[in-house]
């Protein structure tokens, strides 16, 4: 075993132990409280707090239950067998109840039903026949009591996440403050020689009150304590007023501190003790309020302020504020700079921003033609097409082509007297133009890269003043939307907001029966809903089932995309050799947004190669860091232009599918025509601007089309095609055979493979040859009971 293992493995033997240790915990908690509510007697006859707690443990909490009927007939055992049994009978009474099919009682009624009818069957055997009016009155106090109780521990003892996610109300610290009351009475006959326990807990719990809440929870704790252990115990109702007063003492006392809470609160006692003589302030009652004050100033300071948080949670409406103040502030530091960039990119694009004069399909005569005898014969009436010729040469010059430049200087110089001198002031024109090229290019390229900076800012700017409570309201309309379908989720987060790109991850109890699956509330009715919200489709990208603080499970849903691509990809290279000018990369930028490149280096050498991979590598860049793309196509034109080596350019066909929405994108520099089969019907994307790096290109556009399922994609570098044979011809046979095969039922692989054998059966590609096919289906999620493909087959056949 490595080391790596082995720690894994002793960190999950770890993680075991500790939640078995939080069980166990948790557990004899619940053991305790059972025992003592078990033996809290209302009104010195009624016993009626057992059966709810069981009742609420066995429903919310089924692990423990077992912990909570043990202490439960444990603590009636010292009220005596009888009681015990009286208890067992209830439970299953209860039990019985609310397994009964045909008949739903509400769980409150049930406790208190189980409760009456076990005690009018026990006593009418005690008392052989009808007992005494007193007996009754118990009897249906008890069961009153029964019923309030339950209800008092339904707001209190919630689901096991809303302890640690949920912030405490009112109606809960009352529930619990009744609850703790009840174990109070049940806890009358611990003490320990001057210790008694229930003083001491009473004392603890006010001075606690105080420091966390000051006046009112401290007021609040003492009077609903000590009503309710004086209500029971019919007798030594004075102790309401010392508990109230103490409980006004410590808050008022809790300006000074922990020191001034436990000096506050011991005050009152110390005034009753004089003031009257009937109440039980003897040594145990102070000893048990002075040791409870002692512990009370060694409580961590952490564990007040969580339950300081839980009461008394920060108001929404001051983060609002402060959220609105940060905003505001921000966005006029960003609103400031941004007139800076708006003003240096109407300085560099608008104001100066003008296209470079292209050169006329005719040239004009160079200053050698104008100074030399044979003018009238070149450029005259008797023209003997020298301007073509000049024409000639600056564009295979932009070409790129070797032998098609030498052939236009030969018949440069059979006509020309004085070509040595031509060519001289060729170049130099040409060298001209270039540089103007250029120039115009780096000022579009830093007016291009400040509009980006301009867009970037507007949407900071947009989403900072449309999501200023986006961290409570975009979650709390998701939460509202499953509360009122009553989808429990106790945590939600909304980890991404972009369209089309959202990830939300949701907090879920885990399923609760057998047949159900984690992930069943989840498709059937969160999808829906979350579809509904933001209008686009979602899907459960990942369950996770967690331990700790407690069992649930977490689901995490993002966007959904609703086409997808499937291509291949036929690459060759001439003659068969290692080095092909041809370069294409496909990839997707995110899971809504898929990019296809091809680059064709002039030429079939190692640096037509070395080009064309070096542009497929920029681009992939400058799309990595959310550059636009016109911006990135210009940059690379420049970046390319400043090059060493001479005529060495490279076309570029970039083109974006939006599986969101089902979009084609496209941008060519000097690439071929895209054609998208639709049936029989065939769309062309074209473009006229020149390769990358060819300093002539003005603008590289984008054309978009919209794509429908089915569609099929071809791009293709200009290898495909024989500069031999007739090109519209090549190009009509080649969409042909790519419309006869791609409504065939063969996997794309086989497609593609198809229609190259069937076009190099009729052409010979005599270049680098790359041909892209990409195929766009519809997304079908894989619990769908309808397929598209399935029909299609079932209306062939019938």
């Amino acid at each position: 075993m490595t080391s790596i293992e082995w720690y894994n493995t002793t960190n999950v033997d770890d993680q075991k132990i500790g939640l078995k240790k939080k069980q166990i915990l948790i557990g004899s908690l619940f053991f305790l409280t059972a025992f003592f509510l078990a033996q809290s007697v209302v009104f010195e006859a009624a016993v009626p707090f057992s059966v709810p707690f069981w009742a609420i443990i066995r429903t919310k909490y089924r692990e423990y239950a077992k912990f909570v009927l043990f202490g439960s007939l444990a603590g009636c055992f010292f009220l005596g067998f009888g009681q015990v049994l009286i208890l067992a009978l209830q439970i299953i009474l209860y039990e019985c109840i609310m397994r009964f099919r045909y008949w739903q009682l509400p769980q409150s009624i049930a406790v208190s039903l189980a409760v009456l009818l076990v005690q009018i069957m026990w006593q009418g055997v005690m008392y052989q026949g009808l007992p005494p009016v007193l007996v009754q009155f118990y009897v249906g106090c008890e069961a009153a009591l029964a019923l309030i109780m339950t209800l008092f521990m339904q707001v209190l003892f919630v689901n096991s996440y809303e302890w640690f996610t949920t912030h405490w109300t009112y109606e809960k610290l009352g529930s619990g403050l009744v609850v703790f009351a009840a174990m109070l009475t049940g806890m009358q006959t611990v003490v320990i020689s001057y210790f008694s326990l229930p003083i001491f807990l009473l004392q603890l719990f006010i001075c606690f009150g105080a420091l966390v809440g000051s006046v009112p929870l401290a007021t609040v704790i003492g009077a609903v304590l000590g009503t309710l252990i004086g209500v029971a115990k019919l007798s030594f109702t004075g102790m309401l007023s010392v508990a109230t007063l103490t409980g006004l003492c410590a808050g008022m006392g809790a300006k000074g501190g922990r020191f001034g809470v436990a000096i506050g609160s011991i005050l009152p006692s110390v005034f009753f003790l004089f003031y009257d003589a009937t109440l039980p302030l003897d040594s145990v009652y102070f000893t048990s309020i002075a040791i409870g004050s002692i512990l009370f100033l060694t409580i961590p300071k952490k564990y007040s302020d969580k339950v300081r948080d839980k009461l008394f949670p920060q108001r929404e409406e001051v983060l609002l504020a402060r959220q609105n103040w940060l905003t505001e502030h921000v966005t006029y530091k960003l609103e400031h700079f941004q007139h800076f960039v708006q003003f240096m990119k109407e300085l560099v694009f608008d104001r100066f921003m003008t296209a470079p004069v292209e050169a006329a399909k005719e040239v004009a005569p160079m200053n050698t033609c104008l100074s030399c005898f044979r003018y009238d014969h070149c450029w005259g009436a008797q023209n003997n097409g020298m301007d073509k010729l000049m024409t000639d040469w600056f564009h295979m010059k932009g070409v790129g082509k070797e032998s098609a430049i030498h052939r236009v200087e030969e018949q440069i110089r059979y006509k020309c007297v004085k070509s040595t001198k031509i060519f001289e002031e060729l170049d130099t024109e040409l060298y001209r133009e270039r540089i103007n090229g250029q120039y115009f290019h780096g000022k579009k390229m830093i007016a291009l890269q400040l509009r980006d900076m301009s867009n970037h800012l507007n949407q900071l700017i947009a989403e900072m003043k449309e999501d200023t409570i986006s961290f409570v309201s975009v979650e709390k309309d998701i939460v509202e939307r499953l509360k009122e379908a009553n989808i429990e989720c106790f945590q939600l987060d909304v980890l991404s907001n972009k369209p089309g790109a959202r990830k939300i991850v949701c907090a879920l109890a885990p399923a609760r029966v057998n047949w159900e699956k984690d992930t069943t509330l989840a498709e059937r009715m969160i999808l829906p809903i979350l579809y509904e919200i933001f209008d686009e489709p979602f899907e459960i990208e990942k369950v996770v089932a967690c331990e700790i603080p407690f069992r649930h499970v977490q689901i995490c849903f993002r966007s959904a995309i609703s086409f997808e691509v499937e291509y291949d990809i036929y690459s060759m290279s001439k003659d068969a050799t290692l080095y092909s000018g041809d370069s294409h990369a496909l990839f997707q930028l995110h899971p809504g947004l898929f990019a296809i490149l091809l680059s064709d280096g002039m030429g079939q050498s190692k640096e037509a190669q070395h080009e064309s991979r070096k542009l497929i590598h920029l681009m992939r860049e400058c799309l990595n860091y959310n550059m636009n793309p016109e911006t990135a196509m210009h940059t690379l034109h420049y970046v390319m232009a400043l090059k060493q080596q001479d005529d060495m350019y490279a076309t570029l066909d970039f083109a974006l599918v939006d599986l969101q929405h089902g979009d084609l994108w496209s941008w060519k520099a000097g690439g071929m025509s895209t054609y998208i089969l639709r049936g029989k019907e065939v769309l062309k994307v074209e473009s006229n601007a020149a390769p990358v790096g060819f300093l002539s290109i003005s603008a590289v556009e984008a054309e978009k089309r919209k794509l429908k399922a089915g569609d099929v994609i071809l791009m293709h570098s200009d290898g495909l095609f024989s500069s031999v044979a007739d090109w519209d011809e090549q190009e009509e046979t080649f969409l042909a055979f790519a419309q006869q095969v791609a409504s065939t039922n063969k996997t794309i692989q086989e497609k593609l493979t198809t229609i190259m054998q069937s076009f190099q059966g009729y052409f010979e590609i005599e270049d680098d040859c790359t041909v892209l096919m990409l195929e766009v289906t519809h997304v079908v999620p894989t619990w769908a009971v309808f397929r598209p493909a399935q029909y299609s087959s079932m209306s062939k056949s019938s």
